[in-house]
């Protein structure tokens, strides 16, 4: 976990001021790895309410051993007898199934829902996902307002349980938090650029690498590279420093 001092990198997720709330609730898990597996993925999207419905009896140091930096979502997860119990208190509750040809309720791609979630209103929201052999039973989905597919290969349409919550919290999270971008700020001018670049094509003529039998797209693509390259302005004058001292040398030799 985070301990605040956590140096920020290329792709964290940076928490947002909204009030959405997920629970994840998993009914009837079978096997305590995967209780794991799910603990971690939550934990890898700062999520931390685990709902267990009739789990079968399961041994939390095993759960833990898989969590990685997740402990704290097995430590401190509720058990219930129902999921009627388990989700008194959400504001919306979601199922998950990947076989939508069975159920008599109409399902949705989870794109499309995700795009209609009010994620900047005091809410909680149920993730719901049944077991690892059955997946949800009819009796669960007149508790669930919407029923959600991830969308799959027809010819293996089943993610497994880790993966299917990893997918839906990923999906929720970019949504309604932002992640920090590319951390490049000083940014050359198309003008640096363009030095930089004929100081490149300059030296690839003295080398010889660039000569009158040399194919005309190469001159092009040199001119591709050096102006598609996100460098920042401290790197373009590494760079131009480099290629200025080996023109340097290319003229007093």
């Amino acid at each position: 976990m985070s301990d605040g001092k956590t140096k920020k990198a290329l792709g964290d997720l940076v928490q947002s001021s909204n009030e959405l709330r997920i629970v994840v609730v998993l009914v009837e898990a079978k096997d305590p790895r995967n209780i794991g597996a799910v603990a971690r993925a939550m934990s890898n999207l700062e999520v931390s309410e685990l709902r267990l419905v009739r789990p079968e009896p399961f041994d939390r140091t095993v759960a833990k051993g898989v969590a990685c930096w997740g402990e704290h979502v097995i430590d401190s997860a509720h058990v219930y007898e129902s999921l009627a119990e388990a989700v008194v208190d959400v504001h919306e509750v979601v199922g998950f199934a990947s076989d939508s040809s069975s159920h008599r309720m109409s399902q949705r791609i989870l794109e499309d829902w995700v795009g209609t979630v009010e994620t900047r209103r005091e809410r909680a929201v149920a993730l719901v996902f049944g077991s690892e052999e059955r997946g949800l039973r009819r009796e669960h989905f007149p508790l669930c307002q919407n029923l959600i597919r991830i969308p799959s290969s027809s010819e293996n349409p089943s993610y497994n349980l880790a993966q299917s919550v990893l997918l839906a919290l990923y999906a929720l999270r970019r949504r309604s938090h932002e992640a920090i971008g590319d951390e490049i700020r000083d940014l050359p001018t198309s003008g640096q650029l363009e030095q930089f670049t004929q100081m490149v094509i300059r030296t690839a003529q003295q080398v010889g690498f660039l000569n009158e039998n040399s194919p005309e797209h190469i001159e092009a693509l040199l001119v591709n590279i050096t102006r598609r390259g996100r460098l920042s302005t401290r790197e373009l004058k590494i760079m131009t420093g480099l290629f200025g001292m080996i023109h340097k040398r290319i003229g007093a030799s």
